[in-house]
């Protein structure tokens, strides 16, 4: 049953501490859960909001929450900006001396702190162990994030995790268990409500999907020239934007960062071979952004809570999914529009299949090796499979960690993009390039007003010595640059500006903003219009302008998946030969006589997969790892014809042509799945 009351609360404290007017979803839920005394588990994608889910339970609870967390950084971020909210949190971990330690243990004894976030090590230390059990403290609850950590069919498992129910055995109550991760396929779901004893979990699981994140594979003949391409767009479209650049090996994170500066790039560098020294300082240019690209192998990775990061590029394949999904989830954590492009070669393969053979398995009681090697390749045979389908990536992705919901993807370089399956190329739809330009959702006065803000944020970081970040976010400048708040009360309606921020920044962001608009009359003007003529105007600077991304998001009509009157296939032009696109063109080419519009294109693939279905052409495992589709002797009987090709790239593949016959099926196939309802019914 719903506590009115509670969520009231919940809701009150969301806005005083954080800015925001409302959950995100599956938040309520989950923090409802917690306050009702419920052991909790919940996977939600990255920047989703996971840590609000244990950070606003713990304002309500009596006591303390403990918060597992794996990596210092993490702790040190978000204790950071728990700090700025005005909320009084600490963390107990090795960067603290022996004197900081013990301060705050003391205060944490005084209740000075609601949350305290230590490694899963400090469980096992007499110190924290006799802290723990001291009378005059009460822990209410305590909070696993990055609980894919306790399974060992995780990929960043931890053993020192598995050590968290002894602890808890230790305490003289047992307090509210809860946990979160992004990355937990059904087997690894299993193993945290198992290894932690959930004793009867709520468990929700809000979906994988990153609706700002645009998935693309790009198989380039030169992987530096390619790159080098892409970030001087990158810096010509949105100047000073962060990137990662993820490579498998030391050797390439060297050769990249060293190429990178020599081509004038603002860059550095991350990899296991650094000093401790020289890896902190890397990491603290990165995010403090005096550094605007980071180079790095997967040991930069969890825990990496910069939130302005505009792209992630994977210069070689990763190993797996999860790597690939946790890694590429670094990119647009406040919300913005941010790009995930994988770089793709033959040679990534076989790199990982070396890696894999060498890897050696530590702390892996009760599991035999040779299950987890055949494990690790069973993730890399999936990998592998992203990296050359032909299907969309997003759907590709969700399927993987279980989610089944319908995914209609205008955001990744299969649903942008056509094969062109002689050459097996691939170009870039016109309407990809507009939405990858397409960012910053400003005029160029309101960037320009970014720009200064944004230097303005700096400038108070570096007084802070915390992250810029930490101050706020990109979200948080740009709807300033919308709304116009030119005074400290209508500095409180900006999203993400809470009580604690309006009143320690509020007015250096409100004088930037005040000398702006005197000098830009136009702009203000263009704004009050823009406010007047939204559904919900108000006055400019207190009721705010509703941001034109939203409202074009709102505006947008998705594209209606394909459909064809199947009356009208008999219409289709029968040739001697052809490829099955040219094909699917000529069909396309039907509707759009009939000014049928919104509509997605009928593609190769589909075709292809109704083939499949019936029995007429099939897909093998090549040696290689790679797939390819063979005709099968009932595809032969009615026409279907195949020849052995080199594509540019090198890999040897089977074009597949189609004779009058063949056609003649493909369009019977066709009539069938419409005549079905089904066609029609999948576009709702």
């Amino acid at each position: 049953m719903i506590d009115l009351s509670k969520i009231q609360e919940a809701k009150k404290l969301l806005k005083q501490y954080f800015g925001y007017d409302e959950f995100r979803q599956g938040q309520e839920q989950l923090i409802e859960a917690a306050l009702n005394g419920q052991d909790v588990l919940g996977i939600m994608p990255t920047g989703a909001g996971k840590s609000l889910c244990f950070q606003i339970p713990a304002l309500m609870m009596d006591g303390i929450t403990l918060v597992i967390s794996p990596l210092i950084s993490l702790m040190k971020d978000q204790v950071g900006t728990l700090n700025q909210a005005g909320i009084h949190a600490a963390f107990l971990n090795s960067s603290l001396t022996q004197g900081q330690y013990h301060t705050a243990l003391k205060y944490a004894m005084q209740g000075r702190y609601k949350i305290i976030y230590v490694a899963p090590e400090r469980l096992e230390t007499e110190g924290f162990i006799n802290f723990a059990l001291n009378s005059g403290v009460k822990i209410s609850m305590l909070a696993v994030d990055e609980a894919h950590c306790v399974s060992q069919w995780g990929q960043d498992f931890r053993p020192s995790y598995l050590k968290i129910l002894e602890f808890l055995k230790k305490l003289p109550y047992r307090p509210v268990l809860t946990a979160y991760t992004a990355t937990a396929t059904a087997e690894v779901r299993d193993d945290i409500m198992d290894i932690l004893n959930l004793r009867d979990p709520f468990v929700l699981t809000t979906g994988f999907d990153r609706e700002n994140l645009y998935y693309a594979v790009k198989r380039p003949r030169d992987k530096y020239r390619e790159l080098l391409s892409y970030l001087k767009e990158k810096e010509e479209k949105m100047p000073g934007s962060s990137g990662i650049i993820y490579c498998l090996s030391r050797k390439n994170v060297e050769e990249v960062c060293y190429q990178l500066r020599e081509d004038g790039f603002s860059v550095t560098r991350y990899h296991a071979g650094l000093s401790d020294e020289e890896r902190k300082e890397n990491q603290e240019d990165f995010i403090y952004d005096r550094k605007q690209i980071m180079v790095a192998t997967n040991a930069f990775g969890m825990g990496i809570d910069k939130s302005n990061v505009r792209y992630v590029l994977h210069y070689n394949m990763p190993q797996s999914l999860e790597y690939y999904y946790q890694e590429a989830g670094r990119a647009g954590r406040d919300g913005e529009e941010a790009e995930c492009v994988l770089f793709f070669s033959k040679q990534d393969i076989m790199i990982n299949k070396r890696l894999l053979e060498h890897k050696v398995s530590s702390a892996n009681a009760g599991i035999d090796d040779d299950e987890l090697r055949a494990n690790d390749q069973r993730k890399l045979n999936q990998m592998i499979r992203y990296c050359e389908t032909d299907q969309c990536l997003r759907q590709y992705i969700l399927r993987y960690f279980g989610d089944e919901s319908p995914c209609t993807c205008d955001k990744c370089s299969n649903c942008v993009v056509t094969e062109e399956e002689t050459e097996q190329s691939y170009i870039t739809d016109k309407r990809a390039v507009k939405k990858m330009a397409v960012m910053a959702d400003l005029t160029d006065e309101g960037m320009e007003l970014f720009e200064l803000l944004r230097a303005g944020r700096l400038e108070l970081a570096r007084k802070q010595n915390v992250p810029p970040f930490i101050i706020c976010s990109d979200k948080t400048l740009k709807d300033m640059c919308i709304k116009l708040p030119r005074n400290s009360e209508d500095m409180k309606n900006v999203y993400g500006m809470g009580v604690q921020k309006t009143e320690s920044y509020g007015e250096t962001f409100a004088e930037i903003i005040d000398e702006f608009c005197l000098a830009h009359t136009e702009y203000v003007e263009s704004m009050k219009a823009e406010a007047l003529d939204s559904d919900n105007p108000g006055d400019l600077g207190t009721q705010g302008v509703e941001s034109e991304k939203q409202r074009r998001k709102e505006k947008t009509v998705r594209k209606k998946e394909f459909y064809i009157d199947p009356n009208m296939l008999d219409d289709v032009e029968i040739v001697d030969e052809c490829i099955v696109s040219e094909l699917a063109n000529r069909i396309n080419e039907l509707n759009q006589k009939q000014g049928i519009t919104g509509m997605k294109k009928l593609t190769a693939a589909f075709i292809n997969g109704l083939l499949q279905q019936n029995g007429y052409i099939e897909e093998l495992d090549m040696d290689d790892g790679s797939k390819t589709k063979r005709v099968t002797s009932k595809g032969a009987e009615i026409g279907i014809r195949e020849e052995e090709r080199k594509a540019k790239f090198g890999r040897r593949y089977y074009a597949i042509t189609h004779s009058r016959e063949s056609q003649k099926v493909i369009i019977t196939l066709l009539k069938e799945y419409f005549f079905t309802g089904y066609g029609e019914g999948i576009v709702e």
